[in-house]
């Protein structure tokens, strides 16, 4: 258990936290694409065309594809990198089958009928944001990530849309890697900040036996060690 606090990187708490004890757990940054008005969408849609090349096929996804979308989510979901910023919980079958009618736009590339990779995004307020994209193990390293994305901002684009946003874990560089080739800019980094929280208990009280307060103390590296299984 810890006191846990996600603030920019430039923000001036951020050396009140590592003086404080505070330990540096996770970073994290946002991106944005800003398109002209008359977009030019040649090098967005050589992604989805490199793909198709290679014979797979990249579609907007009814919902008829909702099982697959959750094979696949469960199959990618332990490869996701962590912090406490940008969590991809396990996913649920009935909440991906929920996301048609939420209004969540997906977009997924099919080799011979595979569902292979997926980005599911929407437009809130006229921005594009894509919640969240995954690749099968087998198929990363094709470009069939970029080509969903691709996929998206171009229908996104061609229905009015300008503004995208996106984001993600700095572990997970080709996640970084793809947005930039989409020609996104990173605007925002984040930094996840944890203190340990130790039980103490009140000793010459009128509290009944066994109850504790939590208190924030730097951890050290014997308290962490207790905590963890041997």
């Amino acid at each position: 258990m810890g006191d846990l606090q996600i603030v920019r990187a430039e923000d001036p708490r951020v050396a009140d936290l590592e003086a404080s004890g505070y330990r540096l757990v996770g970073e994290s940054w946002g991106a944005r694409l800003h398109l002209a008005e008359a977009p030019d969408l040649t090098r967005i849609q050589q992604a989805v065309a490199g793909a198709e090349v290679s014979g797979i096929t990249i579609l907007e996804l009814s919902a008829e594809y909702a099982d697959a979308v959750c094979d696949l989510e469960l199959a990618n979901n332990a490869d996701y990198p962590f912090t406490p910023a940008t969590f991809q919980a396990p996913p649920e079958r009935e909440s991906i089958r929920g996301f048609w009618a939420s209004g969540k736009r997906i977009f997924g590339a099919l080799d011979g009928g595979v569902l292979v990779a997926v980005v599911v995004g929407q437009v809130v307020d006229g921005t594009g944001n894509n919640d969240f994209a995954s690749v099968l193990s087998t198929h990363r390293g094709r470009g069939l990530g970029a080509a969903v994305a691709a996929a998206s901002i171009v229908t996104f684009a061609k229905e009015g849309v300008r503004e995208f946003t996106a984001g993600g874990a700095a572990a997970n560089a080709g996640r970084l890697g793809l947005v930039r080739s989409m020609g996104f800019n990173v605007e925002e980094q984040w930094r996840s900040y944890e203190r340990q929280l130790l039980l103490t208990c009140a000793p010459g009280t009128n509290l009944m036996p066994g109850i504790c307060f939590a208190r924030s103390v730097p951890a050290t590296t014997s308290q962490l060690k207790s905590a963890m299984p041997t």
